[in-house]
Order: structure tokens, then sequence, then C-alpha cells
């Protein structure tokens, strides 16, 4: 039942006389109050304070209940209020004595601020005085900050707003029906575990899913508005959403529950969709999941075949998780053990097993064998003639429409086993059917899934390649089978292969896995061809799971040897976002078997043996890392325990050593350690794991860090990578790296020993440094670094002391416990300096420079030495024939005595670089190091063009500082040596005091220094362009025409430009111009065009640019269009594209300017009235098919959440809509409008079809 209640539509299952005959009952009584008080939750999210007695308590003495919370209008107040009812005849009587005795109970300062509600679900009954004037009298009186009473015809009203609230209430409460496909999540929950014998519980429901149901409540709980889960079928979805809200606090699930709706219907899915509640759509409403998504939180459910990407899979619990659950619905422990290892774990079988009298039974079961040949091959796509001949085989006809008629019939029914969408059919569960019709597969049957096996799988398909033109795959080739056909057919391989027991499913002869193994061993070029490999990528996980054995022993002949036969599985082909290679598939089926203990070591050894050949690439998905993800000691992927793990990782060292080091390292201990779950099984469970326990975790990465040290040898490098790692290492593993060190500390000598020392220092100065730390080394453990520190520290001062100018900021005592911690930094430099001084004089210093990887720290630190002039001069000496890698020391040298010896020192400098006989380039660059002035200028000027040239075309473009002459001297001697670029970076914050001439002097410059430059000079040279004609526009010695021409030449930079260009103006203000720019574009429509030369292709482009970029009308200011102006611009452009013949090019751009029009201010409407009569006045259909194609850009790049559909491309059909029924005095622009709404819709449309094939695969 329907209703119009203020301009929208409600479900009523709930009517004001339905509320008066319960209000005799009574349960009435006690219930009421948890109405009222489920309809508070459903309506405010921000409650601090709720308390409303119910039940056998709500008949206490005291208000009938308490509220604080967040007001919403117009039952629920703001801030505190009291409750209170009247259920029994004479409400109206029972609020007049409930107002008086509450206002004399209730202080006057407490009355302020609290709101006083009587509630009655009966209809106001006094027939003396209207319920509004009641309201109106107390208010009046001033005795309390609000007043409200709530009759039965307001109670109606907000349950139809809660319709949540509103269903449970209709059906346990008040024993009314409510309207046919939504219902309350106990209404779902009675009839879902109702189908299993006996009852199901929530815990099976839950098991070994807690921690996802613990995030579900609290995604709901903040309104996240998509949910996306996956499960066997799409109810256990829902089920499981519905266990998880139960199974929460008491306050969290009554919250919920009164906020939360089971959606069936599409109609009923539109009908909520406003309600602002939370959603579980399952069967029909399952297609408008996303439009529920956009009006509040949805837990969008798949069954295991139309599952998304972006849906989070139910995690399959453990028979042992399962097994303790089905013991809370009375089966004793060794039975219900036994029940979920022989359902798999699967919720879908368990309903099979143990049905009650009531389970739902699926009328498709008596029409099995229709439904057999689909339930073989899972999917395919009608339009591809290999799957129409492979679904012939199956069903051993020779007309394929003999095939689909019989599924017409089961597509039809109320709940379909086949899903026909666009152009594909689906199962829609597949595991269900399988376990439901498994039986009926025969000894034929098999037989022509054996062939269309081998006919669909072994065929090796050349992967694309990156120049080759894009085709979808089922178009690659006449022989070519759909991708929905291979993963349907695997699935159902992997059916037969695991779920043989719950299905009853028999192969005469044999065992399903080995009729499976018979399959894939018979796969032509499984062991030979990598080309098959590929062709099985996004099926292998699958088949691994299916046939563990077969896999591995194909894998291992290929590998054998040197491999050549599968390393072209590693060639990366190059897309527009990324790289993408052929070995994934490989990955995630090894991945799956190793989480079999008994398949661990084989599947490793391949896993180390591809790592082997792997070349690298730029994607992070590789052998060696999904070796790290089995192995890691903390979160290993499979289902072996410690023991076996080390067994076999020592196992893999020992036979592919060429790996052994680099998975060593990525299993090290690290701090901040992340790692990615691995391709697990479906179907498949081994044994429980054990217990991951700190003695566990610690043991396996003791012998992780034995093994590394092992193979570290005496290479400094692979120390210093454990050194780096060691403060993470247990306490068995520290002791064994501080032994290996003192061993490789002993047997080395010289730069191999200074390496493995200099790391070791550093390491133990930054736990030092951050002692306060939760990630700190504890004293004690560096204290038995120290000894090592001190027997092999190095004699020299120079080594000693490397470390502090190595990085920008080292970890010196004293730094984190600065306000500036550059003080102890600067301070522990100036020691080591003088240390170097003291033991090796200046060549010491220059030693220190030349092996830091911050020389310049050496430099800055030798200035607190103040040498005298000549010691100076001798130590730029020194520096000067020392190697150019110290030059930097030179220039700070250099601008040191400069600074301090002025003229004197800089005669001295200028000589000594003639007497070394200093190339100029390298003089010029040492230079730079001075100040930026005109003084300096001057001076480099004295050494000659030679150096002069050097340095401005070397120079960094520091910003000047000097006055207005020095500004333009830079700047001038920049654009000399060709650098416009530099000169526009160094007066950027002083483009003021530049001459206009020299600023378009410099734009000039600039155009041939970006086009030689091969990052397009950068984002900061484009910033100061735009500054730079920025600063032009504001000026009145330049005409707009010149300020265009400069403007034209940098069109390329300015495509992300939002404000117009004066060219842009220029256009809408002459029309000569604008159609110049489209004959540049644009070809004569009937003449014949001239030979085009580079220039004009050039010209071409910039034009077409220019014109795409035009998004100012004539006649525009800001909001307002003069009409007259843009008609006359429009008409004159006109007359020129007929005299040279480019009309309806002409009219489709004026179209796409028009575009981006302005709104109507009187009416809210697109576009402007101005355009309108324009649009009017033209009468051109060019005119409004060019706007609507630049309406349909302007749209640009979108994003859409996966089965949405076409709700955006409805809301901008609906806009379109609007705005054209604003304006029925513009014919055409409403003509027009409505043909946009009509494109609109049938992109929804599509975008629909798109949606629901799509659901149908991931």
């Amino acid at each position: 039942m329907f209703r119009a209640l203020r301009g929208r539509k409600e479900m009523r299952w709930i009517t004001a006389l339905n509320l008066q005959q319960w209000a005799d009952t009574l349960a009435a009584r006690s219930v009421f109050p948890e109405m009222v008080a489920d309809l508070i939750r459903a309506s405010a999210r921000d409650i601090s304070n709720i308390r409303f007695p119910n039940g056998d308590k709500g008949q206490v003495r005291g208000f009938d209940g308490v509220l604080e919370a967040a007001g919403v209008p117009p039952y629920v107040p703001d801030g505190q209020s009291i409750w209170e009812f009247g259920v029994n005849a004479g409400a109206a009587a029972k609020a007049e004595s409930d107002f008086e005795k509450r206002t004399k109970e209730v202080d006057k300062a407490k009355r302020m601020e609290t709101s006083f509600v009587f509630v009655s679900p009966r209809t106001w009954d006094n027939p003396k005085k209207k319920l509004a004037d009641w309201v109106d009298d107390k208010k009046k009186l001033g005795e309390w900050k609000d007043v409200l009473y709530l009759d039965g015809a307001m109670v109606e009203d907000w349950l139809c707003r809660a319709p949540a609230v509103s269903a449970r209430f209709a059906k346990y409460e008040l024993n009314c029906f409510p309207a046919a496909g939504v219902r309350s999540t106990d209404e779902f929950w009675d009839e879902y575990s109702t189908r299993f014998g006996p009852q199901l519980v929530e815990a099976v429901l839950l098991a070994g899913r807690v921690q996802q149901a613990e995030d579900l409540v609290r995604k709901l709980s903040e309104g996240v508005s998509k949910l996306p889960y996956a499960a066997d079928s799409p109810d256990e979805v829902v089920a499981f959403a519905i266990a998880a809200i139960r199974s929460a606090p008491t306050d969290v699930r009554f919250f919920l529950e009164a906020r939360t709706l089971v959606v069936d219907t599409e109609d009923a899915a539109r009908q909520v969709a406003t309600s602002g509640l939370s959603f579980l759509p399952r069967s029909q409403a399952r297609q408008l999941a996303g439009l529920l998504a956009q009006k509040g939180p949805t837990v969008v459910s798949a069954g295991a075949d139309d599952k998304k990407h972006d849906h989070e899979v139910l995690r399959r619990p453990s028979s042992t998780d399962l097994g303790h659950a089905l013991e809370g619905m009375g089966f004793n422990s060794k039975y219900a053990y036994a029940m979920a290892r022989s359902c798999g774990r699967s919720l879908a079988v368990l309903a099979r097993r143990i049905p009650s009298g009531t389970a739902p039974r699926p009328e498709w079961i008596e029409k099995g064998a229709m439904l057999l040949p689909a339930l073989l091959a899972g999917a395919w796509h009608v339009r591809s003639k290999s799957d129409q001949t492979v679904i012939c085989g199956l069903a051993s006809v020779q007309d394929y429409a003999a095939c689909e008629a019989p599924l017409r019939q089961l597509a039809k029914l109320q709940d379909p086993p086949i899903d026909y969408v666009t152009d594909v059919w689906a199962l829609r569960a597949s595991v269900d059917a399988f376990v439901n019709l498994g039986h009926l597969i025969g000894a034929e049957h098999l037989e022509r899934f054996s062939a269309a096996a081998r006919e669909v799988f072994g065929k090796a398909i050349e992967p694309p390649k990156a120049d080759e033109v894009y085709r979808p795959a089922e178009q690659r080739g006449a022989d070519t089978h759909s991708h929905w056909l291979r993963d349907g057919m695997m699935n159902t391989l992997l059916h037969m292969a695991v779920l043989h027991e719950q299905a009853e499913f028999v192969v005469p002869g044999t065992t399903p896995q080995d009729y499976v193994n018979g399959i894939v061993r018979g796969l032509p070029g499984l062991s030979r061809d990598h080309r098959l490999l590929v062709s099985l990528q996004d099926q292998m996980a699958l088949l691994a799971e299916a046939a563990p054995i077969p896999f591995l022993e194909a894998l291992e002949r290929l590998l054998e040897g040197d491999a050549m036969a599968i390393r072209p599985i590693f060639e990366e082909q190059k897309g527009l976002v990324g790289s993408h290679a052929y070995y994934y598939g490989v990955l995630w089926g090894l991945e799956v078997v190793a989480w079999d203990p008994r398949l661990l070591l084989r599947a490793s050894v391949c896993l180390a043996k591809l790592a082997k050949i792997d070349p690298g690439g730029t994607v992070s998905n590789r052998p060696i890392n999904s070796l790290r993800a089995i192995f890691l000691s903390w979160a290993p992927n499979t289902g072996a325990n410690a023991a076996q793990r080390k067994g076999v990782l020592a196992h893999v060292l020992n036979t592919v050593p060429e790996v052994a080091w680099d998975l060593m390292v990525k299993l090290l201990p690290r701090p901040h350690d992340h790692s990615s779950p691995t391709q697990a099984p479906v179907f498949r469970e081994f044994d429980e794991t054990e217990v991951l326990t700190y003695a566990v975790v610690w043991d396996a990465q003791d012998f992780v860090v034995e093994q590394a040290i092992a193979r570290a040898g005496t290479e400094p490098s692979r120390w210093t990578t454990l050194i780096d790692a060691m403060s993470q290492f247990p306490k068995d593993g520290f002791e064994r790296m501080v032994a290996g060190l003192d061993l490789v500390l002993s047997s080395s000598a010289g730069e191999a020993r200074f390496t493995v020392w200099d790391a070791l220092r550093k390491e133990v100065n930054k736990h030092r440094t951050y002692a306060g730390t939760d990630w700190a080394v504890s004293e004690e453990a560096l204290a038995r670094i120290d000894p090592l520190l001190a027997q092999f520290a190095p004699q020299s001062a120079v080594e000693k002391s490397i470390w502090l100018f190595d990085d920008w900021m080292p970890d010196v005592p004293g730094k984190v416990d600065s306000d500036d911690p550059t003080e102890a930094i600067d301070a522990a430099r100036h020691e080591a300096v003088l240390d170097v001084m003291r033991e090796s004089g200046r060549q010491g210093l220059i030693e220190l420079a030349q092996r830091s990887k911050q020389p310049q720290h050496v430099a800055m630190a030798a200035r607190s030495l103040e040498f005298g002039f000549d010691e100076l001069g001798q130590f730029f000496l020194q520096v000067l024939r020392a190697a150019p890698s110290v030059d930097v020391v030179a220039g700070s040298v250099l601008a040191e005595g400069a600074t301090r010896f002025q003229g004197q020192w800089t005669h001295f400098a200028r000589e000594t670089f003639v007497l070394e006989r200093v190339a100029p380039e390298r003089v010029a660059r040492i230079l730079t190091a001075l100040d930026e002035s005109i003084q300096t200028w001057n001076y480099v000027q004295e050494y000659g063009p030679e150096v002069n040239d050097a340095y401005w075309r070397l120079k960094p473009s520091y910003f000047v500082r000097g006055d207005a002459d020095e500004l333009l001297f830079g700047v001038r001697r920049y654009l000399e040596y060709g650098r416009p670029l530099a000169a526009l970076d160094a007066a950027t914050r002083r483009l003021g005091e530049l001459p206009t001439t020299l600023v378009v002097q410099l734009l000039d410059g600039a155009v041939p220094e970006l086009n030689a430059s091969a990052r397009g000079g950068g984002n900061l040279s484009i910033y100061n362009i735009e500054h730079a004609f920025d600063e032009l526009r504001k000026r009145g010695d330049i005409t707009p025409d010149d300020i265009a021409a400069l403007e034209f030449r940098y069109l390329p930079v300015f495509h992300l430009r939002r404000q117009p260009l004066v060219l842009h103006t220029l256009l809408v203000q002459r029309p000569q111009m604008f159609m110049d720019a489209i004959c540049a574009v644009f070809k004569p429509a009937n003449r014949e065009p001239e030979p085009v030369s580079e220039g004009a292709e050039k010209l071409a482009v910039a034009a077409y640019e220019l014109l795409t970029g035009l998004q100012v009308l004539p006649g525009q200011n800001g909001a307002e269009v003069d009409y007259s102006a843009l008609l006359a611009w429009c008409q004159e452009v006109r007359l020129i594209a007929d005299e040279v013949d480019r009309e309806k090019i002409t009219d489709q751009r004026i179209g796409a300017l028009l575009a981006h029009a302005p709104f109507n201010q009187a009416d809210g409407a697109w576009p402007h009235e101005a355009v309108r009569a324009v649009i009017e006045h033209l009468a051109s259909e060019e005119v409004e098919r060019g706007l609507a194609i630049e309406r349909f850009n302007m749209r640009g790049v979108y994003s859409k959440a996966f089965g949405e559909g076409g709700q955006q491309e409805r809301v901008l059909a609906k806009q379109c809509q609007d705005w054209a029924t604003a304006m029925p005095a513009s014919p055409r622009s409403s003509a027009m409008l409505m043909g946009m709404a009509e494109s609109w819709l049938r992109e929804a449309e599509r975008a629909d079809q798109s949606a629901a094939k799509e659901s149908l695969r991931w």
C-alpha cells in the first residue's frame, strides 16, 4: 500500500486505525515505548542518551522516556526531552495531567532546557479543542523549552518515514501484512534460519568471519555508502549482515535494526530509496543496488559467480570453526565437525544437507536435466560462434536455438538458476546448482564435457602485441572462446574435484579427482608451450586448485634445464597506465597450491626457479615476492606448520642458491612490516594451522637470520643490509648477529672493514639518539655492540668523521633534545674538522670532503676554523688541485675569502686560477658560489670571455636582491646568453620593475627554449610564464593584439588555465579572427583544399587548442549575456563562413561555444535567456548539434561504482528535462534539451546493460 506524502512516496504498513485498534490490547502498553524508541533510533543519528523502559519495565514510576539527541524535525526535539505515553482511552486527559504533574516536579531552569513530549497511538480524541490549539496553549505558557503532542496520525506518518521499524512491528506486534518486497531484518532472519533443521544460529554465519562482521557493523554505523560482499550465494551475504547486526552490542544492534531493511523487488527498492535507511537488497532488488547505495548504506551482495573485484569475499570458515558453531545448533562435537567437513564449509551445501521441513526447494530442481548443459558450461557469450558450438556439444544437439529454448523458461522463474543479460548466459549460483544437480551428471555428459574442455582450454592463443589494434577477445579469432565460457567451465572442473561428495557426483570407473586430472593432463602443450599458460592466465588459480598435481608436473617440465620454454611469460607489454605481463596466472596457481603442506615444497621450488629466471620489471607482483608472502614469519600463507615451513625453506635455499640471499633479505624482520595475502584456495581445506605465538614467530625469524648471516659471507653490502634490519631481530638472532659481526670485522680490512664498521656506528647512533622511542634498541643490547665499535674503529680521524657528513641531519647525541637540532650537529661537525685538522691538516679536510656523500657540509664546517688569509689561500689551492668532485668546497672557500678579505682575496683567487691553469668551465662553476650582485658579475667579467660566457650559461637562476639597475643587468645578461627562462625565474617576484618591452622580449625568447627542453621547462617555468602574462595584462603600454599574439604562441602552456586569455576575448569580439581560426583547422566543405605545409599543420594544432579553450561568449559579462551583441557576432561569423565554404562546421563551433553559456538568473534554468533567443533566431540544426555534443563532452572524466548502472545519466537527463520544461517560450531550445535528455537516457540504458552484464562475471 502506497501513498503520496510531502512530495515523496512512502510505504504505509501501519495506519492510524491499526494503531487505534492495537492500543486496546494489553501488549500495546508495554510495547509502544519500544516502538517509539526504535523510531527515534531510525530518525536520529546523534543520540547522547536514550532511556525508554519497555516490557514489564515500561510501567514503572518516573518519566516514561528520557532522550538527549540532535533534533530531527518534525518528531525528535533538539537537546534534552522527557516523554510521556498515553495508550489507554482518554489520552488527551492524561496528556493534560502529565503536563501539570511534570511541570510541578521539574525545576524552572531544567524545564527551560528540556522539551515535553506526549505520544499516543490513538488519534486525538478531544472534540472541544483541536490538537494544534492544545499544543499552542501549552507553548504560550512558557513552562518548557518546547511542547509536542504526537497522536496516532503523526505516529503513522513517523512509521512511514521509518519503514524498517514499521515492517518489524507490523508483522510481530500488530499482525498487519507489510507491503510486498520489503522486510525487517527479524523477518528475513526468521525465514532464512528456518531453512535449516534445526534452526540456524548466528554463530554459523559468523564462523571464521568475526573480524569481517565487526568491520561491517562499524561501517554500517558510520554510514559507509557501498559495502560489497560475496559468498556462495547472495542470500548468504544478506544473512551474514543480519547475523553481524544481531550479534553486535545491544545498543548498536537496536540502532541498526531500526534503520535496516531487506529489499526484495525493484519496485520496493525505488519506494524506499529516499528513506535514509540502510539497505540489504536481494533477488530482483540487487539490480538497483547502485541506486540504493547513493541514498544510504547498502550491502551489495554477490554469489560466487557474480562477484566483482571490489567485493570482499566472506572468508570460508575452517571445519573446526564451523564445527564449533554447529554445536550451537544442538549437534554433538563429533557430528558437528563431520558435518562441517562434509558440507565443504559451504552454507549453500549445508542447507541441502540439513534442510528443515519449511526449507524452500528451488522449483528448477524438478527441471534439472534441462539445466545440465548450462551447469557444465557455467556461462557463455551468445554472439561467439565458438561458444555456441561448445554448448551444442554439451547438449548433444545440432541447433543452438534448441539449447536456449529451455533456458528461457528457467530464466523466468521467480528464483531462476540462470540469468540472461544482453548477450550472456550465466548460472546465478554455480555452487548451489552443482550441489543440487551434480548427481544427474552421467557418463555421456562427462564424455562430452571432456571433449569440450580440451577444445576450450587446449588452444594456445597468441597474446596481443602492444601495437596491435585493439579488439575484444571474442573478436580476435574465429576459434576464440569467450572468457565467460572459460571461467565457467574451469569453475565446473573445480566443483567436480572438490564438491563431488556434497553433490553425490560420481564418475564411473574412477574418482572425480582422477577424472579432472585426466582432463588437465590431456591439454596439449601445457607442459611444453608457454603460450598455453598465457591463454589460461585468468583461469590458472582455479585450474591449480582443481588439479594441483598435473599443474605442478607441467611447470616442473617447463622449468627443467635453462627454462627457455617458459621465459617468454615474463615479457612485459607496455600499456596506457602501466605494464602487463603473462606470468601472473602461474604465480596465482602456485600460491594456491602452496597452501597444501604436502605440495608446499614442489610449489616453492617452482617459484624459486621462476624467481631465478625473472628478469625483473615495473610491477611488484613477482615470484620472489610470492615466496616471501608464503614464508613470512608473522603471516605465513600456507597450511604448513612452522617445522614444515623451516624444512621446505632450507631445501629451497639449497636447491636454488641463486635466489637465496634475495629471499632472506625479504624475510628479515622489519619495523612496520606489511604483507598482502596470497591467492587462497576457494574450496580446498587443509589441516588447521598452528597458532602463531610469539615463540613460533621468533623461532622462524631466528632461522631466517641464521640463514642470512651464513650467506652474507664477507660481502660488506650484505652486512650493511643485515645491520639495517638487526634492531628487529629476536634475542637469539641478535646474538648471532653480534657474533657474525665480530667474525667479519676480524677477517676483513681496509675499505671493506670500514664499510661494515661505519654502517654499524650509524645504526648505534640512531638508536642512542632516539633512545626514548618505543622502536629504539635497549641500551643493554647496544652495549653488546660497543666493544666491536671500539675494537675495530679506524685510526684515521677522517674515517671516524665521515658519517657526520654523509647525511643532511646525522644522528648525534642531543639532536632531539634541542629546539634547534642543527646546533648539536654543527657542534659535532666542528669537533670533527678540528680532529681532522689536528691529525692530517688541510689535506685531511679535502680527503674528508672527497669521501663523504655531502661534501658541502665539510665546506661549511671548515668555515668555523677561521683560517687566516695565507692558510685559507693554501687551503683553496689544495682544493683546486684535488678532484673536481670537491669543487663545492672550493666555491665555499672562495665565497668565505671574498666576504672576509674582499679585494685582496678576489685578486689572489683570480691569479691562483690562472697559475693552476684551471679550465674556464670549472672556474665558472666555482664562481657561482659567490653572492648574486653587480660586484660579482663585474668580477667574473675580469676573468675574460670564456669564463664569463660559461658562468652565465651554467649559473643557477638565483633571486636578484639588488636595486633595479642590478636586476636589469642580470636579466639582460641571462637573455644575452639565451636563457630567458632563467631570467624570468630570477625576476619573477620583481616583474613590475621590468619595462614592458623587456618582459615581451623574455616571453618571445622563451618559446624556442621551451621547445628545445625535453621537460618543456617544468612546472616552475610555466608558473613564471603565466605570472609574466598576468603582469602584461595589467599594463596599458601594450595592446591586446600584441598580448594575443604572444598568447597564441603559448597555447600549449595554457591548456589547464581556467581564466580566459586576451586572445579569447578578441575572438569573441572579432568575427573575422574567429573565422581565421576555423579556416586554419577545418578544410572547406566543397572546394579542393590547398596542400598543407608543416607550418600550416602547426598552426592548425594551435588554432584547434584556441577554439577548444574558448569558454566565454560574445557579449558576456560574468553571469549576464548581451543578446544583441551575441546575435550580431553569430550573424557576422556565419556570413564569413558562407564566403569561405565552411558553413556546417562553423555552425557546430558556434554551438560548441554556446554550450558554455551561463545559467539564467531569472528561472535558474540553462542556458541563459539570451542564448535561448539566439538559438530560436538562428534556427540551425548544426548549431544545436554542436551545442549538444559539447555539453556531452563537458561531462569530462567521471567514475562509477561497480554495478551502479545508469543512475548518473538519469540525473543528467532529468536535469535537461527540467530545463526544457522551464522555457515554454523557447520551443527550439526546449526541444533541443529534450533531445539531449533522450540521449542521456539511452546512455543510461547502455550503462544498465553493461552493469548487469559485468555483474554476471565479477
